[in-house]
């Protein structure tokens, strides 16, 4: 059986420090734009971002029901949402400016690099992926160009530097 702790109606996992609950329901309460970085929080690898690109922006709201989670809703307008993770959040930024408002202690997202490939990769649809983002060494994500590494890298809230 799962346990939670009950804010303000919202039922959050136990494991999700008190702090990111106070973030969470500031923004549900104030009805602002977050983007929710998901990761490791605990083991070998704990503080490290997954890099996740969808379902990462959004307002906070919450389930219908008897047990009310947080869920990650596209805009204010939206009816639902996926349920989040609120024990696996890692850094929490305002989506408007990327203001962090709260990071994990060990936060980190790895050694990323975006370089052009050695032989780009031809798709069904004819596009080229001819640019990889590469994470401590393997590949992470591919791209037909360095402007849509770098756009992806930024929407991530990350560096990376460029291979020459």
């Amino acid at each position: 059986m799962k346990t939670y702790k009950v804010v303000n109606g919202t039922s959050y996992d136990v494991r999700t420090p008190d702090e990111i609950v106070r973030v969470l329901e500031n923004a549900r309460l104030n009805r602002t734009r977050l983007h929710i970085s998901l990761g490791h929080t605990d083991g070998d690898r704990i503080g490290l971002d997954w890099l996740e690109e969808f379902e990462s922006n959004g307002c906070v709201g919450r389930s219908m029901g008897p047990i009310k989670v947080p869920l990650l809703i596209a805009n204010r307008r939206s009816l639902g949402g996926g349920a989040l993770l609120d024990h696996c959040i890692v850094r929490i930024r305002q989506s408007a400016g990327g203001r962090v408002l709260w990071k994990h202690p060990a936060y980190h997202f790895g050694t990323l690099e975006i370089r052009f490939k050695a032989e780009p990769v031809a798709l069904l649809d004819n596009r080229l992926l001819a640019v990889d983002v590469l994470r401590d060494g393997q590949l992470h994500a591919a791209f037909e160009n360095m402007a849509q590494a770098r756009r992806w890298v930024q929407k991530l809230g990350v560096f990376a530097p460029i291979a020459a």
